[in-house]
């Protein structure tokens, strides 16, 4: 059967947007769905690798007042945008008893700029905090549990290892100088004070996770 021209312009939309990764489809090795609010910290006592060196377990490395989980990656350009707020938050709130910790769950046989060596170069020539650490998750597993599927995708769990926040670090991703709502920083000044956060969740923006499997 001949297609109409606006059928093919529609179909050619279509492949144009799915192979700019910008439409996305669902598929196995995706995450499921996102965390709710209010949930336990998925995978707590899972032993992981460092990439600094060594292993520990989400739970090893929570705060006494909380614990920021942020997806990350070594090559994705909406980290490198986010990456001196992240580094400016960590350096204010590890004082006041919140943790951060940094996952890469993108598969690095595929991506080998995703690897635990390139993370700890990463983290060396970005002069991230010593305090901060960042774990490697090349099966995704960790990513699946959380429901995570981007970087950064940002996970704020309280002094109880509750989830207090989730979704983006501000509302302006690509520059830093046009934001108005800081919402990551608002939720950690209020996890760290003991209240409730007052937008517990906004929408994850950045690469999409490239899963192992």
């Amino acid at each position: 059967m001949k297609m109409t021209g606006h059928r093919q312009v529609g179909r050619t939309v279509l492949w144009t947007l799915l192979a700019c990764g910008l439409l996305a489809m669902p598929a196995a090795g995706q995450a499921g769905a996102e965390i709710p609010l209010g949930t336990a910290m998925p995978m707590a006592d899972a032993s992981l690798a460092r990439a600094q060196g060594g292993q520990a377990t989400l739970s090893s490395l929570a705060g006494q007042q909380g614990t920021a989980v942020i997806f990350w990656s070594n090559q994705c350009p909406w980290v490198e945008r986010a990456e001196g707020r992240m580094m400016d938050l960590a350096e204010t709130y590890s004082g006041q008893g919140i943790s951060f910790v940094l996952i890469n769950s993108n598969d690095a046989e595929a991506y080998p700029q995703e690897s635990a060596a390139e993370s700890a170069s990463r983290m060396d020539a970005g002069g991230y905090p010593s305090d901060v650490a960042y774990i490697s998750d090349p099966t995704s597993q960790v990513a699946r549990a959380f429901g995570a599927e981007r970087t950064p995708h940002v996970y704020l769990f309280d002094a109880n290892g509750v989830l207090a926040y989730v979704g983006t670090i501000d509302d302006s991703p690509g520059d830093p100088a046009n934001v108005q709502e800081q919402y990551l920083r608002s939720a950690l000044e209020a996890v760290a004070g003991g209240s409730n956060v007052a937008v517990p969740q906004t929408k994850a923006f950045g690469c999409t996770i490239k899963f192992n499997g």
